[in-house]
């Protein structure tokens, strides 16, 4: 182990009384106690320890709370432990620090554009959050974006512009992405900064023609959603009209399609009704050679839940926490097995710290509907009275909704100021906590106090077996 010279001068000539433990360090054995990793879940430091050392990092967490002076370890340990965050000085603030970068980070945000070009689909599934409401974006509100686009940067000078194209069906608008993304590259290579594109989709209208005005639109990922095997799917999912394959046919002939193309986070909905369904979809896809280290192709189970009114209709079968996450700790084994990388990828559930964990609150992040609404989050785009401004007259910064996600902080809440698990969760959906919604508010918790800790380990393990194969 290479020792943190920049830190062993003022250690050596300090005092144990002088640090103290980081409230957010954790020990966790790797199958045995004679090693494991210590996490530090506000930097995302790691390091892994074995014998007396990771001893030694076990008995400072377990004498944390016990006032205790901090033994210093004298062969070179110590300086990492602070280098890593996992102890720092006795009198500094780490829920101020934490406040203080979330604060900034919401700031200097991302430029997060995300656009639903119509509102129109072609499935008609029951627990859609976008609603029942129709309408394709006129040729002047995307005029309008542009100009919003081009304005943010020129005045915010961003590091790069991402943008997500959302629905209803974003592909039955295949024009207006087409037309707004030869704009966006216009604005960005006129300003020197980067590009990247997604699509949200369903993946029933991906022809050849949809894969070459994508790729000349420089979109390089697409999700795309199941809602399990095919019987599911296709009652969940169902058609609005007569087609020659059913959706989910339609949707693995464009997975077929896709592939190689685009990177592809396939999206599988997941509750009681079908969750143990999805070994036979890891089967297929395991058939048809979309399982491997370079094919870009990331399955990943989703567990639904009742995010608004419109999806309430699901709550009666949503499978609880513990459940799910058996099964999706299996998944993910499984898939690495196939050659998935999934080892310490947030994707698959790795933690790590955030500096704030929604676009929703970040000060560059919009959404833009079909209707000229301008909006913050994404689960209500739908509803007028949620928005936060109209592309005719720009973003009205006095306006209430505008206000209440630029003040809302997790730091606001007195159990989330208290949890170890702050730098990695920052209260979950802002919308939940806005609203007080106390069931997905305790799942959420549930998540990072009883699961996040194996996760880690699983992960670390994981990394072991990819490094030493």
């Amino acid at each position: 182990m290479v020792t943190h010279a920049l830190y062993e001068n003022e250690i050596s000539t300090s005092q144990e009384k002088n640090w103290k433990l980081s409230a957010y360090t954790s020990a966790l054995s790797l199958g045995d106690e004679r090693h494991g990793v210590v996490y530090s879940a506000r930097t995302g430091a790691l390091i892994k320890l074995k014998g007396l050392r990771f001893k030694y990092v076990q008995t400072l967490v377990a004498a944390r709370n016990d006032g205790e002076k901090l033994p210093i370890a004298t062969d070179g340990l110590f300086a990492h432990l602070v280098a890593g965050g996992f102890v720092v000085k006795s009198d500094f603030d780490e829920l101020a620090a934490i406040e203080e970068l979330y604060d900034l980070e919401r700031l200097r945000s991302e430029f997060m554009v995300t656009i639903l070009p119509t509102f129109g689909c072609n499935l008609g599934c029951a627990y859609c959050f976008v609603g029942k409401k129709n309408g394709l974006m006129s040729k002047e509100h995307q005029a309008q974006i542009v100009d919003i686009v081009r304005k943010r940067i020129e005045t915010r000078d961003p590091p790069r512009l991402s943008v997500d194209w959302f629905g209803g069906e974003p592909l039955l608008a295949l024009k207006v992405i087409e037309s707004l993304s030869a704009k966006f590259l216009e604005l960005t290579r006129a300003n020197d900064i980067d590009y990247t594109a997604q699509v949200i989709t369903n993946g029933t209208h991906i022809t050849d023609d949809v894969v070459r005005v994508l790729k000349r639109s420089q979109v390089d990922r697409l999700q795309i959603t199941l809602d399990g095997t095919k019987k599911i799917h296709d009652i969940r999912r169902p058609a609005k009209s007569r087609t020659a394959l059913s959706p989910f046919d339609e949707t693995i002939k464009s997975l077929d399609r896709v592939q190689g193309e685009f990177m592809v986070r396939l999206r599988i909905n997941v509750d009681q009704q079908n969750l143990d369904g999805v070994w036979e979809l890891l089967d297929m896809f395991q058939q048809r050679g979309w399982l491997g280290k370079d094919t870009g192709f990331y399955p990943y189970l989703a567990r639904i839940s009742p995010f608004t009114d419109a999806c309430a209709s699901v709550a009666e079968t949503v499978v609880n926490v513990n459940d799910f996450q058996a099964v999706n700790l299996e998944w993910t084994r499984k898939l690495q097995a196939a050659g998935v990388q999934t080892a310490m990828q947030g994707l698959y559930g790795f933690p790590s710290p955030k500096t704030y964990n929604c676009g929703a609150v970040g000060e560059n992040a919009l959404i833009f509907n079909p209707n000229g609404e301008i909006h913050k989050c994404g689960l209500v785009v739908d509803d007028s009275s949620e928005a936060i401004g109209h592309l005719n007259t720009g973003v009205d910064e006095s306006n209430a909704n505008l206000i209440k996600w630029r003040k809302w902080s997790p730091l606001q809440n007195r159990l989330c100021r208290s949890c170890e698990y702050l730098p990695s969760c920052l209260g979950g959906c802002p919308r939940n906590q806005m609203l007080s919604r106390e069931a997905q508010k305790k799942e959420n918790c549930t998540y990072y106090q009883e699961h996040e800790s194996t996760l880690l380990v699983e992960h670390i393990q994981r990394a072991e077996l990819c490094t030493t194969h």
